[in-house]
């Protein structure tokens, strides 16, 4: 139907009823009786004619009024935003405005003459054919939903309602006009939501990244009908397998199940990747995906050495549609979704934008559920390590209360055999110091016999007489020193006064009195660092000095003796010394020194019964501390021995 039809036809319908209007006015011609009759004549004619031209005004007006009718008409029928369709009783489409026109992505005169069933979606033609019926029959209905195949081989979903006119056709009856409202991205938001929505549930309710990437491919592949959809994952050694696919045959994961970031190259390696060659940039979406509608076309436009870099097995297996979405987590790409199809044009631009959209939340969940996966992997390790250290605590616990009763039984061992060896010493101090008290008396009467045989009988005694003589004496002598050192030595332990703060520089002011003749005679020379004051038994202190010192008088060289006494304070306790620069000590004997008896050198070259040295250990041991002896021969010898003070504490160097 023609835009300027209907406005010719009203026109001719006003002519029409003026002239049936003026003709039933009409009468036959009149006989003239008379000139007055004329007049009267002429002058009816004159009224009429004047009428007539009111009349052919208000004709024009009418005309005026209803092409301005038309006109507007015409403007609101064309420029309505809502798309509108005239069909008549063959659902042949009469007329159209520009909105139905753009929605269907056609020109007016492609469409004018088609049937209006050609454009509606082949699975929603039943319900089309009920809803014409329906308007047919006057019945009441509601709006019907119908997707609409656009000419860009794209769809649209509209809902139709119409009503039905008085309009004939080829074969009689009525006709319809349709209204349309597009609703394609309301239906496209609710299925964003609806597919959001589904890949939330999965999230909570899949317990792996397996599981969960299963479901999403099927969600996929349901929403964009495509026939094989896949997702790869990149793994730790830059390998990327599907790690859920659906549609691929087994061959052509063969093959791609194998391929690596390092190694191989194809669209979904430049896609994760976003490396691409040159040819196929223009194939690349603003969201870094890659998507060609036919790729068997593509790669046929390539050189022969590359075809199958662009098109690689994809082609081979004959997928025509191809679409490589990254996978996003955060700002990295972990992965790709692979969408193939066999037959062209299968991912529009929008739709791969909207797969884009929802790749950072899948990607989320996937990197979720695999931190899930790995840290419920470390729990099982950790507990099965916890059972495992339990085990073996048990089995500790279980030696160490065994243990623990043979160490209380050794324990109570030790403590008998503790007090058994105190009790034996005691005794032996005892037998020690009465013993020694004892020997004295017989060793003093037989040096006085000795003597007194000498003196009464001088003139009788030959000198082999005397020598024998001398020789008992001197043996007696000696006898009564080693008596009188066991006396001392055992009185070191028995006869210990208590414990009380005592000034070391008294004890060694004590010691030095008590040789003073000694160091004369010697020439020796003594000096001493200022020493602490420490809570000891000032008595066994000076003696233990004493020793010390007689012991650096009488191991001298031919230079006189140099002595100096030092102290320092370590942690916890004080470390004091005797040094000389006497003939020294070979380093093997550094430990034997300090037993009783044990004596380097014979009694002819330095006297003495090798008892002083053992007294200086008792002494230092009884106050809880160490003795030792650093020398070298001919270097001199330092005596050390450290005394607890919980108190000392390290000086700073100067």
């Amino acid at each position: 139907m023609k835009r300027g039809t209907a406005k010719s036809k009203d026109a001719h319908a006003l002519r029409s009823r003026a002239k049936k209007r003026f003709r039933g006015q009409s009468s036959p011609r009149p006989r003239f009786r008379s000139p007055t009759d004329a007049r009267a004549l002429m002058h009816e004619v004159q009224v009429h004619q004047i009428e007539l031209e009111m009349q052919n005004e208000e004709l024009l007006k009418a005309q005026a009024v209803a092409r301005e009718a038309v006109d507007n008409y015409t403007e609101l029928f064309d420029f309505a935003p809502v798309p509108y369709f005239v069909l008549d009783a063959d659902g042949v489409v009469c007329d159209l405005n520009l909105a139905g026109a753009k929605l269907l992505g056609l020109d007016r005169g492609r469409i004018s003459g088609q049937r209006f069933e050609r454009y509606v979606r082949p699975d929603d033609r039943r319900a089309y054919a009920t809803f014409c019926y329906k308007l047919r029959a006057d019945e009441t209905q509601t709006p019907c939903e119908l997707t609409l195949l656009k000419a860009d081989v794209g769809f649209c979903h509209v809902l139709v309602d119409g009503t039905a006119v008085e309009k004939g056709g080829s074969a009689g009856g009525r006709g319809w006009r349709l209204a349309m409202i597009d609703i394609t991205e309301r239906r496209a938001a609710e299925t964003r939501r609806n597919l959001s929505a589904a890949l939330l549930e999965m999230f909570a309710n899949k317990s792996s990244s397996q599981e969960y990437l299963a479901g999403v491919v099927d969600v996929i592949r349901k929403w964009s009908g495509c026939q094989a959809v896949g997702i790869r994952v990149t793994g730790p050694q830059g390998e990327l397998p599907y790690a859920a696919c659906a549609g691929f045959e087994p061959d052509f994961l063969a093959v791609e199940n194998r391929f690596s970031l390092g190694r191989d190259d194809c669209c979904c390696m430049r896609t994760v990747k976003q490396d691409f060659a040159a040819p196929e940039r223009t194939l690349v979406t603003p969201g870094g995906s890659f998507r060609c509608d036919d790729a068997i076309a593509f790669a046929g436009r390539r050189p022969s050495g590359t075809q199958m870099r662009f098109g690689g097995n994809c082609v081979k297996f004959g997928f025509s549609s191809i679409a490589a979405i990254p996978l996003r987590w955060r700002e990295a790409i972990i992965g790709v979704v692979h969408l193939a199809d066999r037959r062209p044009g299968q991912f529009p631009p929008e739709r791969v934008a909207f797969l884009e959209s929802l790749m950072p939340l899948v990607g989320e969940a996937v990197q979720r559920l695999q931190t899930d996966a790995k840290l419920a992997e470390y729990r099982d390790h950790l507990e099965e390590l916890v059972r495992q250290r339990t085990r073996e605590l048990e089995a500790t616990n279980a030696q160490l209360r065994e243990e623990i009763g043979c160490r209380e039984v050794a324990e109570e061992m030790l403590v008998r055999k503790a007090e058994e060896l105190k009790r034996s010493n005691l005794e032996l101090e005892q037998f020690a110091y009465v013993a020694s008290h004892d020997l004295q008396e017989p060793l003093r009467a037989v040096g006085g016999f000795v003597r007194l045989l000498e003196r009464r009988f001088p003139d009788k005694l030959d000198a082999k007489a005397r020598e024998y003589i001398e020789g008992a004496a001197d043996g007696a002598n000696r006898m009564e020193e080693l008596i009188t050192g066991l006396l001392a030595l055992s009185r070191v332990g028995r006869e210990g006064r208590q414990r009380a703060p005592t000034d070391l520089s008294v004890a060694l002011e004590l010691a030095l009195r008590n040789l003073q003749f000694t160091i004369q005679a010697a020439q020796a020379e003594v000096t001493s660092d200022p020493l602490p004051t420490l809570p000891v038994d000032e008595g066994q202190m000076a003696q233990l000095f004493q020793n010390l010192l007689a012991n650096a008088l009488k191991f001298r060289n031919q230079t006189p003796p140099r002595i100096h006494v030092g102290a320092r304070a370590e942690e916890g306790r004080w470390v004091l010394w005797v040094r000389d620069n006497g003939i020294g000590i070979e380093p093997q004997y550094c430990e034997r020194i300090f037993q009783v008896f044990q004596r380097l050198h014979t009694r002819k070259k330095y006297p003495g019964t090798g008892i002083g040295l053992a007294i200086c250990k008792k002494i230092v041991e009884r106050h809880g501390g160490t003795i030792w002896v650093e020398s070298e021969p001919g270097q001199g010898s330092k005596f050390c021995f450290s005394l607890p003070d919980a108190s000392a504490r390290p000086r700073p160097e100067s």
